[in-house]
């Protein structure tokens, strides 16, 4: 039980965390530089790009499929509903577009982590067109935070994976278009002090080729150690 709260709260001062700004500063050098890409590019994160069938065997980052957000402005998709940028962080990044093709893209990150970079939290909006193909030809994003292993590092906080169907719960239409407005998660890394885990960010198009996925993501990292 004492262990279930810590972790429950660790969660919450994530969230608490991010919030009030603390975690999102113009520059980080605590062993996760560049993870909020206040650099105003990818270093240290490595792009993948594929397609749908085959994410991702070609690695580099590819301008237009890996894009730097510094202006928050509204995306065109979502009907006026969705900021490019979370509330009160200034840099994301947008992983694909919304053109078509059957294209898939992806970014990692790599961190080691330490008692002063244990406390990871990272946000993430989708927007996905819904042409009600069969769900294993739909649109799609998957996000996975993995140990060295290739786990996931958490069942709960630690992946997430949605391909466009109607009704999702949380998500909003426009038109064809269904999205999801940005979502804050806190993952507590204690337990894996001294050891490297991989953060994955992957989008899809649909299979056919002729609607489109893509997503923003925005990330930092902090202490846990609540002083």
């Amino acid at each position: 039980m004492v262990i279930m709260r810590r972790n429950y709260l660790l969660r919450f001062f994530a969230v608490a965390s991010l919030i009030l700004g603390t975690l999102w500063s113009t520059a980080q050098n605590n062993g996760c530089s560049n993870l909020n890409f206040d650099q105003a590019n990818f270093n240290n994160w490595v792009g993948y790009t594929g397609n749908y069938n085959s994410c991702c065997p070609t690695a580099g980052i590819v301008p237009g499929r890996h894009t730097i957000i510094t202006n928050a402005t509204i995306d065109p998709n979502t009907c006026g509903g969705l900021s490019t940028l979370p509330p009160g962080v200034p840099y994301a990044a947008r992983l694909g577009n919304d053109m078509t093709g059957a294209q898939a893209e992806r970014l990692r990150y790599n961190l080691n982590v330490d008692v002063s970079n244990n406390l990871f939290v990272y946000r993430y909006a989708v927007v996905l067109e819904d042409p009600s193909h069969s769900p294993s030809d739909q649109p799609k994003f998957d996000l996975r935070i993995l140990d060295a292993n290739g786990n996931v590092v958490d069942p709960i906080c630690g992946q997430y994976s949605v391909t466009s169907a109607p009704g999702l719960p949380g998500w909003n239409t426009c038109g064809q278009t269904i999205w999801r407005d940005w979502t804050t998660v806190g993952l507590d890394l204690t337990s894996f002090l001294g050891q490297q885990i991989t953060v994955e960010f992957t989008t899809y198009d649909c299979d056919l080729g002729g609607h489109y996925g893509y997503a923003y993501i925005a990330a930092s990292c902090g202490s846990s150690i609540i002083d």
